[in-house]
């Protein structure tokens, strides 16, 4: 992802996401035993002056240490960072997740490194800043408020090629759901728009499957889908 697209999701530009006490703590993030025989641990350390490291090991038959990831944070600006074990699309396949700076509303930084099963080393899979991330009907889905009565959501279809890791500037659609809502605060109306970028440019698609039309109901609300763009020539 652009550092520029990064910020303004993230919402750093309030000053509040840069006023952050240094705090860290050791942790430890667990032990995952993975379906192919493999073990992944995580841990963080801290590390003066005003560092975090985080460690994940990768541990194959007998023993052996296969491979192991080490990553560095600025503790003063990352106060909620933290690494977990957690398996994205519920394969048993473990997945490292690393998140970091945090902006003034709930995204905040995370990568996410998968274990590569012809090298059994841990890839670099997703760069992003998101409030979170799932995997939904093949798609890689990421979450996060773009403004106050508004989510975007970034997908990548995860059997499609992609250059690794992904980003933003890789997605393959876009969703957009806004809502309009009355001076007490009470939602009233809720628009849904699936859009499929081409650089610069972007089209109104439908929804590519039931289960992440299922996305629009993110307000709870009734909402409205726009409609494809069908013009010949769209990009």
């Amino acid at each position: 992802m652009t550092r520029l697209a990064l910020a303004l999701l993230l919402g750093l530009l309030a000053p509040c996401a840069w006023a952050q006490d240094e705090v860290c703590e050791p942790a430890d993030a667990g032990r995952a035993e993975n379906r192919d025989g493999t073990v992944l641990t995580a841990m963080t350390e801290c590390v003066p002056p005003g560092l975090r490291r985080h460690v994940a090991t990768l541990t194959c038959e007998a023993g052996r240490v296969c491979d192991r990831l080490e990553l560095t944070q600025e503790v003063a600006y990352n106060r909620m960072g933290h690494v977990d074990l957690v398996d994205l699309d519920q394969d048993g396949m473990y997945e490292v997740e690393v998140r970091g700076m945090c902006g003034a509303g709930p995204n905040c930084e995370g990568d996410v490194y998968r274990i590569d099963p012809a090298t059994r080393t841990l890839q670099h899979f997703f760069s992003g800043g998101y409030y979170e991330l799932q995997v939904i009907d093949g798609w890689l889905v990421e979450a996060g408020r773009s403004s106050c009565c508004s989510w975007e959501f970034h997908l990548w279809q995860l059997d499609a090629p992609h250059d690794l890791p992904l980003e933003y500037d890789t997605m393959d659609l876009m969703v957009q759901v806004d809502a309009s809502g009355d001076d007490d605060g009470t939602v009233t109306g809720v628009t849904c728009t699936f859009t499929r970028q081409s650089g610069d440019n972007s089209q109104v698609v439908a929804p590519p499957s039931r289960a992440l039309e299922r996305i629009c109901e993110h307000y709870g609300e009734p909402y409205e889908l726009t409609s494809p763009d069908t013009t010949p020539g769209a990009p």
